[in-house]
């Protein structure tokens, strides 16, 4: 006589698993991993995030106040969004604006639509498809502010207030660019400038929304890349004849280049090859190191206590000019890392340290 068929195991229900999740505090483990065992299990790691995870999510917005500041100095322009609801389909996260109590480096309430040139020239750089954006209003047609303002102060300055105006204005204006992803995003204590899927900008509202399954895909893949390349430290030769000074360099290029910075080379690798010609080595070295200090910045200060959720009036406040065209570079400052006191110019290369030296690798 045939055996019966044996009925599958039932399944666990949902709550019971959304308890055994709720246990495992590694994010990443459980969306890079979790996720993908099945449907199911896929369901309940959505549904946590859903609902628990995107409580805890913030998106900075940051730019800066070229446009509508008078230099020589700017600076940078920080508007904190919180998790506000979802769409009526699920698929989009709503994000409502903060503002900071405390920040350092950001002296000036900004707002979602002043933010659109520098978001916008991104996507138009790294060839995604162009966020959405709502009632975008009226723009100006005139130059941006510090264009126009630039050659007086380029010609005024000397000496180390003109190295400190171009070093500045070097660091706003890369704001947007490929390589520099005008927000981040922070889940928990984790914080990354991966890209914001399906973007829709609502000026009126003042407003931003995304995908959010494939946002967290961008943001734990990242890393779940920078674990394993913690595990797998890249190797580096340093030549020289003074065993201290050839340890001292090979620590300093270890710490510029961990586990995060390879992380966000790998992911800016198409964007660095088809680009490397508009700047050099130098200076894309130096764009990340201001790409991980504002990171920082935003791990800092962007968390629940150091939020007002219901921003008032900045008394402070003035209107902001947005113009139609998008915030560029500044060409002369794509090849500088070195300066004199009154330009700056690309050093010659240093000659190669003989081979009867000590190697670090």
């Amino acid at each position: 006589m045939a055996s019966a068929r044996s009925s599958p195991p039932p399944q666990l229900p949902l709550d019971v698993w959304l308890l055994v999740f709720a246990e495992i505090h590694d994010l990443t483990f459980l969306w890079s991993a979790c996720r993908g065992v099945s449907r199911f299990v896929r369901a309940c790691v959505d549904e946590l995030f859903r609902h628990q995870v995107i409580r805890n999510t913030f998106v900075d917005l940051h730019y800066s106040d070229i446009h509508s500041h008078r230099g020589p100095l700017n600076s940078y322009i920080h508007i904190p969004m919180v998790f506000d609801r979802m769409s009526d389909d699920g698929i989009h996260a709503v994000f409502r604006p903060a503002a900071y109590k405390e920040i350092d480096g950001a002296h000036q309430r900004g707002s979602v639509r002043g933010w659109v040139p520098f978001v916008e020239r991104h996507h138009k750089e790294t060839h995604r498809a162009r966020p959405k954006i709502l009632h975008k209003g009226n723009t100006s047609d005139a130059l941006p502010l510090w264009e126009r303002q630039h050659t007086h102060w380029r010609n005024t300055l000397v000496g180390e207030k003109k190295q400190s105006y171009l070093y500045n204005l070097g660091n706003m204006t890369s704001i947007g660019r490929g390589d520099r992803p005008p927000f981040y995003i922070k889940v928990f204590e984790d914080a990354n400038d991966t890209d914001l899927a399906g973007l829709v900008v609502d000026c009126k509202k003042n407003e931003v929304s995304f995908d959010w399954r494939e946002t967290y895909s961008f943001f734990f893949r990242e890393q779940n890349f920078a674990a394993r390349a913690y595990n797998h430290p890249g190797k580096k030769r340093v030549y020289g004849e003074d065993l201290v000074a050839v340890s001292s360099r090979y620590d300093f290029h270890q710490n510029r280049h961990n586990h995060h910075v390879r992380a966000r080379q790998k992911r800016l690798k198409t964007w660095t090859a088809q680009n490397k010609h508009r700047m050099s080595p130098e200076l894309r070295l130096l764009t990340e190191h201001r790409a991980l200090a504002e990171k920082v910045r935003v791990q800092r200060f962007l968390r629940h206590d150091n939020l007002d959720l219901a921003p008032g009036e900045d008394a402070n406040a003035t209107e902001e000019i947005v113009p139609e065209r998008l915030a560029k570079d500044y060409a002369a400052l794509l090849f500088w890392p070195w300066s004199d006191d009154d330009g700056f110019y690309i050093p010659g290369r240093r000659p190669m340290s003989k081979l009867n030296c000590c190697i670090v690798l």
